[in-house]
């Protein structure tokens, strides 16, 4: 589905996987994107508060549900909300091995955490 958007990281914060969706969505080549930071696609003034937060559910890793509307920033330059759902990966035993978003650009969460 080109209109939903995957894209897994490892613990480091490196794209391991980019979908046909999150080209369509976000404009980036999966040759853009694999291998590179998640700062690819977190726009400049969220860096610091996106690293903050990633770096805590990698050490302490919880099942939790958290969906809100997330800004984008795409390869054209502009930074756009998309509906997305972020999810921490572990393992059988609790430890995080990375993290999943998926986004969508039918509707919307009607939640803004960042304005």
């Amino acid at each position: 589905m080109l209109d939903r958007a995957v894209v897994v990281a490892d613990i480091h914060g490196t794209i391991t996987q980019w979908n046909p969706g999150a080209q369509a969505l976000f404009g980036y080549g999966s040759d853009q994107a694999i291998g590179h930071s998640l700062d690819v696609i977190v726009p400049e003034h969220l860096r610091q508060a996106h690293w903050a937060g990633f770096h805590r559910a990698m050490q302490h890793p919880q099942v939790k549900d958290l969906a809100a509307d997330l800004p984008v920033l795409c390869a054209d330059g502009e930074v756009r909300n998309f509906a997305g759902r972020l999810l921490v990966l572990s393992d059988g035993l609790g430890t995080a091995i990375g993290a999943m978003a998926i986004y969508t650009s039918q509707g919307t969460t009607g939640i803004r955490p960042f304005g």
